[in-house]
């Protein structure tokens, strides 16, 4: 019998610059705020700081969320693409908004081959943890998981908060939802 695995999805904080006017933008002041407050989450017996993963998506703002629970557990980060934003090459930045927007109003069986296998490499990074661990994310990817783990259709379940932390267990084979993180209505562009 397989070991349970508990899976920490945590969002970014606060970008310094919106999704349309930046490619890789870092933390704002107040986003470095947000992630320094995750620490007294992750203060506790579990996951247990000594044996959970730290993986972050490779964009700045995910890296940057990541940085002080790392330094306070002393431990590296490892960078996953599989966990990287949705993705919109060749989406120009001004036309960034309005191609979201038609995104995030959609369901899974509408959308196109390439968000398709965006989710499933996110889902294989995922399924592929042993040990508890925590993915410094992003908005649509909690949501592409928390949608699968729920087996919703549609491509926003619910909005997460910056920093927020969703939880989901892998047992058996299966992946199931914990809890999802807290939510609010945030700019998301």
């Amino acid at each position: 019998m397989s070991q349970a695995v508990r899976i920490y999805l945590i969002r970014h904080g606060e970008a310094a610059a919106s999704w349309d006017s930046a490619v890789d933008p870092g933390l704002s002041a107040a986003g470095h705020a947000q992630a320094g407050a995750l620490l007294p989450h992750f203060s506790g017996p579990v996951p247990n700081q000594a044996t959970t993963r730290l993986i972050s998506s490779p964009l700045l703002r995910a890296q940057q969320t990541a940085a002080p629970l790392a330094a306070h557990w002393a431990r590296e980060v490892a960078i996953e693409d599989g966990v990287r934003e949705l993705p919109s090459a060749g989406v120009p930045l001004d036309a960034r908004r309005a191609w979201l927007s038609e995104v995030m109003a959609a369901r899974w069986p509408a959308v196109d081959a390439l968000l398709h296998a965006w989710r499933e490499r996110a889902w294989q990074a995922l399924l592929a943890c042993r040990e508890d661990t925590l993915f410094f994310t992003h908005f649509m990817v909690i949501n592409a998981l928390a949608g699968r783990a729920l087996d919703d259709d549609r491509l926003v379940v619910f909005e997460p908060d910056y920093c927020s932390v969703t939880e989901l267990l892998l047992e058996g084979g299966n992946c199931s939802l914990v809890a999802l993180g807290k939510a609010r209505n945030t700019l998301v562009l």
